[in-house]
This record gives C-alpha cells, sequence and structure tokens, in this order.
C-alpha cells in the first residue's frame, strides 16, 4: 500500500479524520471482525465440501456405479467449492464482499491478459517438451492416433469450455482460500492450499479405481499431479491477482497435457518403469514451471 492509499485494509474500519485514531501519529483503530482467523474460514469450507462431496460420491458408490454415473457428477462438484466458499464467507461473518474476497473483481484487464498469454506459452511448452524427452530417450515411441491431427485446432477451444466448470473450483481454491491463507506467505499459501485440492480429488479417484477404470498407479500419479500442478495454478493467481488466469491454466492443464497423451504410447501399455519415469519427467518439467512461476509472482510483490 503507497503513502497516498487511504483505504483501510481488510479487518480494519476506516477512521475519520476527526476521531483519535485518524490523527497523524495516533494508534490506529481496529475493528473487531470474525474474519480474521483463518481457521474459522477453513473449518467452515472444509466442513461444507466435505458433507457435499460425500452426498453427491457415497450413495452412487453404495449403488456401485459405474465410471459413467461418476462422471456425470464432475460438472456439479466442480462448482462445490465456490458454493462451501460462500458458506464460510457467510459463517464467519466476513464485511468483504465475496466476488472481492474471491478475487473475481475487481478485474485488471491488463494483468490478466498478459497471465493468460504466459500460461498459455506454459501449457504448450510443458507436453511439448516432455513429449519431446519421452521420446527421444526411448520411454515412449511416437505413435500419433488416427484423429490427433484433427484434435489439435480444438485443443483451446475446449480450453475455454472447460472454463465453464472449472472456474466452480477456482473461485474457492485459489480465489477465496489464496485470499485468506496468502497471509502466511505465497509458497506456504500455494502449497497448503495443493495439498487440500488433491486430497478432495482423491475420493473421486478412489472410486474410479474401484470400478476398474484406473489402476493403483494411475491413482498415485494423478495425485501427484495435482500438487504439481497446482504451483503453476497457484502462481496464476499471484501473478494476475486475479481467479480467472488460475481458471484458465486449470482449463489448459485439463486439455493440453491430455491432448499430448494422444502422440505417444498409451500409458495403459507402458511398463511400471516407463510409466514412473515419464511420470517423473512430467513433474520436473511442470513443477520447474512452477517454481519459476512463483518465483516471478514473489519478486512483483516484493516491488510492489
Amino acid at each position: 500500500m503507497t503513502a497516498r492509499d487511504t483505504r483501510a485494509p481488510e479487518g480494519t474500519a476506516p477512521v475519520p479524520d476527526d476521531l483519535p485514531g485518524g490523527v497523524p501519529g495516533a494508534p490506529p483503530v481496529t475493528a473487531p471482525t470474525p474474519d480474521r482467523d483463518p481457521r474459522r474460514v477453513l473449518t467452515w469450507f472444509v466442513g461444507t465440501l466435505t458433507a457435499i462431496t460425500a452426498a453427491v460420491l457415497v450413495p452412487l458408490a453404495v449403488a456401485g456405479a459405474d465410471a459413467d454415473a461418476f462422471n456425470a457428477t464432475v460438472p456439479l462438484l466442480s462448482w462445490a467449492p465456490t458454493l462451501a466458499a460462500f458458506v464460510a464467507h457467510l459463517g464467519t461473518g466476513r464485511r468483504t464482499p465475496f466476488w472481492r474476497w474471491a478475487a473475481v473483481r475487481p478485474l485488471r484487464t491488463g494483468r490478466v491478459l498478459r497471465t493468460a498469454g504466459l500460461l498459455l506459452a506454459v501449457f504448450v511448452a510443458v507436453p511439448a517438451v516432455t513429449t519431446a524427452v519421452g521420446v527421444a530417450t526411448g520411454l515412449v515411441a511416437w505413435r500419433p492416433t488416427d484423429d490427433a491431427a484433427a484434435l489439435a485446432p480444438l485443443v483451446l477451444p475446449f480450453a475455454l469450455v472447460a472454463m465453464l466448470t472449472v472456474t466452480g473450483e477456482e473461485i474457492a481454491w485459489r480465489g477465496a482460500l489464496h485470499t485468506t491463507f496468502a497471509r502466511y506467505g505465497l509458497v506456504r499459501a500455494t502449497v497448503g492450499i495443493s495439498a487440500l485440492w488433491a486430497l478432495w480429488h482423491l475420493p473421486l479417484l478412489l472410486a474410479y479405481r474401484a470400478g476398474g477404470d484406473m489402476t493403483g498407479r494411475d491413482v498415485v500419479a494423478s495425485m501427484v499431479n495435482l500438487l504439481v500442478a497446482a504451483l503453476v495454478i497457484g502462481a496464476a493467481r499471484a501473478l494476475s491477482g486475479s481467479v480467472w488466469p488460475a481458471a484458465w491454466a486449470h482449463a489448459l492443464l485439463n486439455t493440453t497435457l491430455v491432448y499430448a497423451s494422444n502422440l505417444v504410447t498409451p500409458a495403459a501399455e507402458l511398463g511400471d518403469g516407463a510409466f514412473w519415469a515419464v511420470q517423473v519427467v512430467t513433474w520436473v518439467v511442470l513443477g520447474g514451471a512452477g517454481v519459476l512461476l512463483l518465483r516471478a509472482a514473489a519478486r512483483r510483490a516484493a516491488r510492489a
């Protein structure tokens, strides 16, 4: 905050000049607010989200539903975090408007567009590098599917469509929770939120495993993928000050890496050694991008 910025930070009340707190040199007057303790926010959020997730998935699991039934719940569950965040907003009596707390507004167009362009470059480079390394080292063979060429122009349109669902996740995870926990430092907040985000995905992954649609190694690899990818998504939020580039990064994650899998040997055909080697290459490349972006975000914050 600059010396000429007269706005009160979140959790404090603006003080008129004719009150003691408005006199230069006098101690600031702080209004007690119930949203100052992030633990209360987390309790409300996790409790609500757990209840919603269980209400959707447990009946399907008990009934022995197949993968198609679980897939049908994804759009609903994708917006469950936003609902849980809104309940936490009400339950903790936050004075900040919900859309500002969740970084939906204000929209800093220039920063958002620059960050979105940077993320597009990242999510083109990451699958390109991992694919090239995998083929060059013999871990996978170059084996495009019959429709790979036809799908290539559709990757970005698919990413835009994917934002209809992933935005429901990001409003909560990289929106409201990032705002709440950023006080602990960018890296700690990003890693902590990443762990919770990955853990929230685990019941659905285990449901696919129980139905035979995923193997044990697929579940483990997916959990690590989520943790590593969340570094990039969290950096997108920090660089832009907005939830929208985070949603864009999430959508690109769900489309570009999936498209790249159409170019090489399918993961299901790889032996354990090659499978895990390919995963490690992906984690190193994607994680490296996340670390660089987080460092850039930290430098931007220091300059500000």
